[in-house]
């Protein structure tokens, strides 16, 4: 029976699991969904900037990257696309859109699923460990306070972006499925 308790990982995911059920039950829809994006942006725009020199030298190498390069390229670009689904997410919300396709416990789920991605991304390359020079720590600091004030001050503060949702309107609506209803 004590091996049981030996696959640590798997104890991990059974206890979000659990963490993820209870919050379904326990919390309303719409802050949690926006909580839940709100720390999603946080970590996927990190790792996006943490993954950047890697992706870069990745990019710049002759002929084809290695294979660990290519994982950091793919985990960049992976990063990059979450960042701007999250700040379109919340974008989205804060003007004033309907709630429905984005606050629901499948959406929720699939972004609990990415948090836990994150944090396995982010402790891989050792962002602050001791072979990293201080300047990267300093800049890693430094991006991950910004995104954590910026996302608190937007789901706090919830400001009215319907004016700049106008503006981007055309390029919403441009849609296959639009042009058939007209």
């Amino acid at each position: 029976m004590r091996r049981v308790f030996e696959y640590r990982m798997l104890w991990t995911l059974l206890v979000v699991a659990a963490s993820y059920v209870l919050l379904v039950t326990l919390t309303p829809i719409v802050p949690r969904g926006d909580g839940l994006r709100a720390v999603f942006l946080v970590l996927s725009g990190w790792a996006a900037f943490a993954y950047w020199r890697p992706a870069k030298a990745a990019i710049l190498t002759r002929g084809w990257p290695d294979g660990p390069h290519l994982y950091a390229l793919m985990i960049f670009l992976f990063c990059v696309g979450l960042t701007l689904n999250c700040a379109i997410g919340l974008f989205w919300r804060l003007s004033g859109q309907p709630a429905h396709p984005i606050n629901n416990p499948f959406f929720d789920l699939w972004v609990v699923f990415g948090v836990v991605a994150l944090v396995i991304s982010i402790t891989v390359p050792d962002l602050f460990g001791k072979g990293v020079p201080p300047r990267d720590k300093v800049q890693l600091g430094t991006m991950w306070m910004g995104m954590v004030v910026l996302v608190v001050w937007l789901v706090m503060q919830r400001p009215d972006l319907s004016p700049l949702a106008e503006l981007v309107r055309p390029i919403t609506d441009s849609g296959y499925e639009y042009a058939h209803d007209q």
